[in-house]
């Protein structure tokens, strides 16, 4: 019998992953009514944190189920609908994971972005991203990492820059782009938020694949 799951690709409100209507408090930085983030993870159970290391196992393309992980000592591991794979700090610092499944061709850090910011995803919730900039691409061993600044857009219709380090590979046997997006403000950024950044994404890896029956839609 095919096993099915039921995460952040089908859940889009607190109704949706309850069936009642009545307000959530769904924790910092959300609002009664706000959707919840496209990712495009789709989890096999919740992710873990030991220690330091945060990892999930993700059902990708091909029948492939990828354990992953990353290194976040300063960050702690976000529980609640509203998240996936994601670690936050109380000084706004934050790394998630976001899956691209089966791009149809390579992707350079100009489209990567553009997945990542759209306008259903994590930095999309209350308006598309502005003022984006690829500032570097460069690539270590099988990981790719992209510099990017970009400008959220606030609840009040305001916009507040960020800065982001994108850590994207890829698991053997799927062709899904796996990718770990760690940012900060931009006022942390020279105070600690780009060391901080770069310590996260430089850890981002594939631990181990196996076949799966699960399917990722």
């Amino acid at each position: 019998v095919e096993q099915q799951m039921r995460t952040s690709a089908d859940i889009s409100s607190y109704e949706s992953a309850t069936g009642s209507s009545r307000a959530a408090n769904l924790g910092a930085g959300s609002i009664s009514g706000k959707s919840r983030p496209y990712t495009g993870v789709i989890l096999a159970e919740a992710p873990s944190a030991s220690g330091n290391a945060v990892s999930a196992d993700l059902v990708l393309t091909n029948g492939v189920l990828a354990k992953v992980g990353f290194d976040a000592p300063s960050l702690k591991l976000a529980k609640g609908f509203y998240y996936d794979v994601e670690a936050r700090a109380k000084t706004g610092d934050s790394a998630y994971v976001h899956v691209v499944a089966s791009p149809k061709g390579a992707l350079d850090g100009k489209a990567l972005a553009a997945k990542i910011l759209a306008a259903d995803g994590r930095y999309g919730a209350f308006g598309p991203a502005t003022d984006v900039v690829v500032r570097s691409e460069t690539k270590k061993d099988d990981v790719s990492f992209i510099d990017l600044a970009f400008s959220a857009i606030t609840p009040g219709g305001s916009s507040t820059p960020r800065r982001a380090v994108l850590a994207a590979t890829a698991a053997p046997g799927s062709p899904d782009v796996l990718v770990l997006v760690a940012s900060s403000s931009e006022s942390r950024w020279a105070a600690g938020g780009e060391a901080a950044a770069r310590a996260v994404a430089g850890t981002w890896r594939v631990e181990s694949t196996r076949p799966t029956k699960l399917k990722p839609d």
